[in-house]
């Protein structure tokens, strides 16, 4: 296979030490810790809402060479914003508070930030909730490009388990199209779980995506409707040496989607393309051995894959 672009390895700092998001303190130290092991060569982080602690991810990714790609989904969800609202008050109010966390993001010293798009509201409403969501995108993507900042948004799944709008790959990178026409700086975060939950063959949605992939994640998933452990919940990946999991996500099938992303051009105005392994903790967990088996997973994939 004709590879013609380099991936490189980042870590969902934000997902895999979930438990503490609130406290900017610890989080900034599993950002130092983090870059101490050596292996990553990009972050992906929340909004740090103390401004000497802005400071501090901004000194340490620059410091270090680091790509930062920051997430607003969860800051948004807290405050029930919702960008493809009809409800014009509720949208706008939702635009507003996104562009405030586009300036914070921006005093990080982030890459890439990452907007999510909100609950689909049913075949009659989702042509007007598509033209909303494209109008807010377009206005978050030009703030983003005032601060040389990407704005990523992911696809979902619309109709397995997250039911967002923006979901089915083929029919959404046809509406996403436009917008990156107009903001060549808006970018597609490209996630595995949400297309095999979504029923997308993962090579098909990946050609769909083509264009438009600044980065991906490796996120496993049952997708058997009938498991207990069913839908996108961040699970676990399999550890070595077998690599065991219920979930469809196994180091081929990783290293496979790594082997086809380098492949692609990379797309204009994207540095580097990166790619995480996407698994939650929970309060109790040994988060630091997660990361760890996160970290071998990943490096399994990059092994089988042939391309580093």
């Amino acid at each position: 296979m004709d590879i013609r672009q380099k991936i490189l390895p980042s870590v969902h700092l934000l997902e895999i030490f979930m438990p503490l998001r609130g406290d900017e303190g610890r989080m900034l130290e599993v950002l130092e810790r983090a870059v101490e092991i050596g292996y990553y060569r990009g972050v992906e982080l929340g909004v740090f809402f103390d401004r000497w602690r802005r400071l501090a991810v901004r000194r340490i990714v620059e410091k270090n060479d680091l790509n930062l790609t920051i997430f607003a989904t969860p800051y948004l969800k807290d405050r029930g914003m919702n960008l493809n609202s009809p409800d014009e008050k509720l949208r706008e109010a939702s635009v507003e508070y996104a562009l405030e966390l586009v300036k914070l993001a921006a005093g990080q010293g982030c890459a890439n930030l990452g907007f999510p798009s909100g609950d689909d509201p049913g075949d009659e409403k989702r042509r007007l909730a598509k033209e909303c969501l494209a109008g807010s995108l377009n206005r978050l993507a030009a703030a983003c490009g005032e601060y040389g900042m990407n704005l990523t948004l992911e696809p979902l799944d619309r109709y397995a388990f997250k039911k967002q709008l923006i979901g089915p790959m083929k029919e959404s990178m046809e509406w996403f199209a436009p917008i990156h026409q107009r903001n060549p700086n808006a970018f597609v975060h490209w996630d595995s779980a949400h297309e095999a939950l979504g029923g997308t063959e993962i090579a098909w949605s990946l050609e769909y995506a083509k264009p438009y992939i600044a980065q991906f994640h490796l996120c496993n998933a049952v997708t058997d409707p009938f498991h207990p452990c069913f839908g996108d919940l961040h699970m676990d990946v399999g550890a070595a040496p077998d690599y065991k999991t219920e979930g469809f996500l196994t180091p081929e099938v990783g290293a496979e989607i790594i082997r086809t992303i380098a492949s692609y051009p990379k797309p204009d105005g994207v540095k580097n393309t990166y790619v995480s392994v996407e698994v939650l903790s929970h309060p109790g967990d040994d988060m630091w051995r997660k990361e760890s088996v996160c970290r071998d997973f990943l490096q399994k994939c990059f092994a089988l894959s042939g391309v580093e």
